[in-house]
């Protein structure tokens, strides 16, 4: 969580970005785990239900359905995996010729989301997919036990197939199949040949969510810590032009106070020459960006047409960075910069002497040798 918080804080400032909101990358299926009161749920569901019994006469399980009553409390853990406690329960109809029995079941299960495990956590999926195993315990209210404390009671093995469909953000409809085996003769007064009694369900209900009902995924840390380095590199690149140009203030102001001592002594113009004038550039950069530099050329060059001086313009660049080969090409075109500036100011080419020095060492700090120096030619 402070990994994220401080990328945040970080992004934000070195984009300068425009909006208030910035979006942290995360991981397209992976979500963080919720606290205790998150993803609760209670549902109520109504429908039928038949007991596999003795058949008589001929008869089917379908031949005899009552009603069924089911309510739900439970949570989910993780967006796959979750638990319940359930009550089933009303009537059941033997089909042995024995009156219909009041019963209950209440039951524990666990309950798997296969939609979520299969293709990841989506909070909008309109259908998801929950089977669930559970073990519980039954009661026939109608029936005395083998104490004969006036109810049947049975261990249940229960089973089902829960299938939900989202109606808002707290609320679904959910569509239950359900199968429940308690021990023979739960349900009537003869034992199936298998040696227990089978309740089905096919019931509908309603789920409401309770607490905070989605998953936040989860950051993803090599997407964040890339976009943290380019943040850091764009601060360092933002530092570096900021040292230069206070280089380069320090210089034209050294520049100003020697002209300022002369420049009525001389005739008009000739002042701009008595000292070179430099123009600084970025690490690896041969644009001029500064307005106050175009300025400054702006008056070299309108002193140059005036007194017709020739010009030499010398690019260098900081030995410390880059290899030779590069550091010339990088001068050169530092100088070729300059020169096309001037010249587009209006100072003839004939006027003009350009080259480039390679990278040297002979300012400090190593910033001032990123330059072109414009000087009258000799």
């Amino acid at each position: 969580m402070s990994l994220v918080i401080a990328s945040i804080a970080m992004v934000s400032f070195a984009q300068e970005t425009v909006t208030s909101e910035v979006v942290v990358p995360t991981l397209k299926n992976s979500v963080s785990t919720n606290s205790f009161w998150s993803n609760w749920f209670v549902s109520v569901n109504g429908g039928l239900q038949w007991v596999n019994g003795v058949k008589t006469n001929g008869e089917s399980m379908f031949d005899h359905g009552t009603a069924a009553i089911n309510a739900y409390v439970g949570k989910w853990h993780t967006p796959g995996y979750g638990w319940r406690v359930a009550y089933n329960g009303y009537e059941i109809d033997p089909l042995n010729k024995v009156p219909r029995c009041s019963y209950y079941n209440v039951h524990a299960d666990a309950m798997f989301n296969l939609s979520n495990l299969f293709f990841g956590y989506n909070e909008k999926r309109v259908w998801n997919f929950i089977p669930y195993l559970g073990l519980g315990y039954g009661a026939n209210l109608d029936r005395d036990g083998a104490n004969g404390n006036g109810k049947m009671g049975s261990l249940t093995a229960n089973a089902g197939i829960v299938n939900t469909f989202r109606l808002a953000k707290r609320w679904a409809l959910n569509l239950e199949l359900s199968a429940t085996a308690a021990k023979g003769g739960f349900a009537g007064y003869e034992s199936t040949r298998n040696g227990y009694d089978m309740i089905f369900a096919a019931t509908a209900g309603v789920t409401f969510r309770l607490g905070k009902p989605t998953w936040d995924n989860t950051p993803d840390v090599d997407a964040i810590m890339a976009a943290n380095a380019a943040a850091l590199a764009a601060l360092n690149a933002q530092m570096q032009a900021k040292d230069s140009e206070n280089a380069q203030l320090k210089s034209q102001l050294a520049a100003a106070k020697a002209a300022l001592a002369k420049c009525q002594a001389e005739p008009k113009g000739v002042e701009m020459f008595e000292s070179a004038q430099s123009v600084f550039f970025a690490i690896n950069s041969s644009k001029i960006d500064s307005k106050k530099e175009i300025l400054n050329l702006k008056s070299l060059a309108n002193a140059a047409k005036e007194t017709g001086v020739k010009l030499t313009v010398t690019g260098y660049a900081d030995s410390a960075t880059g290899t030779a080969s590069y550091n010339q090409t990088l001068s050169e075109a530092r100088a070729k910069a300059v020169a096309a500036k001037l010249v587009e100011m209006g100072v003839p080419e004939s006027q003009l002497i350009v080259e480039g020095k390679g990278g040297v060492d002979t300012e400090s700090p190593i910033q001032l040798n990123r330059r072109v120096i414009i000087a009258p030619a000799k």
